[in-house]
């Protein structure tokens, strides 16, 4: 798991602007096609765990705004 895992990292890392000049001619797009489908997929999971944590943050204000009119309601 661990060689696969490096292995993955170091052709991320080999699609990176800076190697432009060292990248074999015919893995090119390839590897550049895949950095940016790497950096896309952590940018659209970024999103969805801020918006879960959004969504979180609502759900328990939320529940004390339920709870603060509960306690206000005439008769309590």
């Amino acid at each position: 798991m661990w060689r696969s895992l490096t292995m993955a990292a170091l052709v991320y890392a080999y699609g990176h602007p800076s190697f432009d000049g060292y990248r074999p001619a015919g893995l090119d797009s390839a590897l550049q096609a895949f950095y940016a489908e790497v950096n896309k997929g952590a940018l659209t999971g970024r999103r969805a765990l801020a918006r879960l944590d959004g969504d979180r943050a609502v759900d328990y204000l939320k529940t004390y705004v339920d709870t603060v009119e509960a306690e206000l309601k005439p008769g309590n």
